[in-house]
């Protein structure tokens, strides 16, 4: 099965950081690239799913003869190309022959970029011929299910016969408190009155203000205290 391979590089320059030189022209986002195709470690090359196809890159070390100059940046890092292709019909069969024509590509651009980084704006490439596998083998990015939503926790109600059983023994209870008080208060003889001490004057005439009762012999009797 035949399908289509788009170029692509990523790379720095001696003042610039990394950023996408060569872009697959179907592509309206490309913020992906630099996510993606990141250094590798010690392998020839690599492929990873994206929402947009199958990714492959490779590494490439700049000479001074491509870099015409020293190949390092102002911080004395090496120079290194990550190049490759964006295949969007399924994974590549063979990577060799593509990862070579999408070099040369990215090294054409690449030297347009040195001499002008500033100004530079990312290239828009073409796309080539590629063979890919059935469609049973292609890679497809992984999508995470969306998360279930969280629903509120709603108020556990009373059943309405139980609450208005509970409202009914509130008050059979308070009616009996209210019972058991009232006869209680009724029915509580009076405390004892004191017995009247030897120094007590019974009173003839109205009581003052200050008079006082108590019990002298068995009789009550109101007095007022001696001075």
């Amino acid at each position: 099965m035949t399908g289509r391979a788009w170029p692509f590089l990523v790379a720095r320059g001696r003042r610039r950081g990394y950023s996408a030189l060569v872009v697959p022209g179907f592509l309206r986002e490309h913020g992906f690239l630099e996510a993606t195709a990141t250094p590798l470690d010690d392998v020839p090359s690599r492929a990873a799913p994206t929402p947009y196809g199958v990714l492959v890159w490779a590494e490439h070390p700049v000479t001074e003869a491509e870099a015409h100059g020293e190949p390092r940046d102002e911080y004395g890092r090496p120079l290194v190309l990550l190049y490759g292709f964006l295949c969007p019909d399924g994974e590549p069969g063979t990577v060799a022959a593509a990862l070579a024509r999408a070099r040369t590509t990215a090294l054409a651009v690449y030297d347009r970029f040195l001499a002008d980084e500033e100004g530079f704006r990312a290239e828009r490439s073409e796309s080539f011929a590629i063979e890919v596998r059935d469609g049973a083998h292609v890679l497809r990015p992984r999508v995470s299910p969306p998360e279930a939503p969280v629903r509120p926790v709603r108020p556990v109600r009373p059943v309405r016969g139980l609450a208005w059983a509970g409202a009914g023994v509130l008050v059979v209870a308070g009616a009996v408190a209210a019972v058991v008080g009232f006869a209680s208060g009724g029915n509580a003889p009076p405390p004892p009155l004191p017995v009247c001490g030897p120094g007590v004057v019974p009173l003839t005439v109205a009581p003052p203000v200050s008079a006082a009762t108590c019990v002298r012999e068995g009789t009550t009797v109101t007095y007022s205290p001696r001075p």
